[in-house]
């Protein structure tokens, strides 16, 4: 009995093990099922982007904090930039005085202060005299007008020399007074004026008090000193007027043909005509 009850035991037993493989085949002939693939096709006439690009990252390059500011390398074009930027925070002054103009000749009536270096004996405030001349101590008598100041200082110094007074002396001649200008014509105060330190134009007929209502207020004419002709120049500030000039005002044509006409339809013409 307990034979026949092992024999039966085996045969299941083998009867499992036949079935396993043939299970193992039933399921790898089963189909799989497929993932769905989904592709996108780009038309032809259109290119995909690229994807941007992410620019490299800028190298930092972190000083300490104690570390002095590095100063620009000295060269030309670092020269030029501080000079363009100098340039553009300096303040520039156009006018030039007389005595600062190599141009300016000196005249009667110009105040002087000469400086000899060294010479405090030598040196001092001088005027032109009516004849031209400077009178120095020691020299005498030296012809100024006419001349500018730097031609001046070296005819003082060169005198100096030649009298063997002193062995190359340095002279300096600075205008400290100018000689009057004169306006007239069609303004409020005509008359004699100070001269100031780069006059124009407009400046001496401020101090004149102004045009007149007759006046001509475009351009004025102007007589330099050694100058026989009186010149007609524009009104604005580029006219310089120097010592000793004359400035007329001229008369506009209304009113000067006003003046002509004035008297013959005056009701007293005829009569003053027949009492002369």
């Amino acid at each position: 009995m307990g034979g026949m009850f092992g024999k039966v035991v085996l045969s299941l037993f083998a009867l499992a093990l036949a079935a396993i493989p043939a299970a193992a085949g039933e399921i790898s002939r089963a189909p799989v099922p497929l993932t769905p693939h989904y592709s996108v096709q780009t038309p032809p006439d259109r290119e995909t982007p690229s994807p941007p690009t992410a620019a490299p990252a800028a190298k930092v390059d972190a000083a300490p904090l104690n570390r002095p500011a590095e100063k620009p390398e000295a060269g030309p074009a670092n020269n030029k930039a501080v000079a363009e930027n100098q340039a553009d925070e300096t303040v520039r002054v156009t006018a030039i005085r007389p005595s600062e103009d190599e141009s300016y000749r000196l005249g009667v009536g110009d105040k002087l202060h000469i400086t000899v270096f060294g010479e405090t004996d030598l040196s001092g405030n001088f005027e032109i005299d009516s004849q031209g001349y400077v009178r120095l101590p020691l020299i005498g008598q030296i012809p100024a007008a006419g001349q500018t100041s730097y031609g001046l200082e070296n005819r003082i110094g060169n005198t100096l020399v030649r009298g063997g007074y002193l062995l190359g002396p340095k002279v300096n001649v600075e205008v400290t007074g100018y000689r009057p200008f004169y306006i007239l014509g069609e303004v409020t105060k005509p008359g004699e004026y100070p001269y100031v330190n780069a006059m124009n134009a407009l400046n001496a007929i401020a101090l004149a008090g102004g045009f007149t209502d007759r006046a001509v207020t475009s351009s004025l004419y102007v007589r330099h000193q050694d100058d026989p002709r009186e010149h007609e120049v524009a009104l604005d500030p580029s006219t310089r007027i120097r010592p000793g000039d004359v400035v007329r005002v001229e008369r506009s044509t209304y009113w000067a043909i006003m003046t002509v006409l004035a008297p013959l339809f005056s009701p007293f013409a005829a009569v003053a005509y027949l009492l002369k």
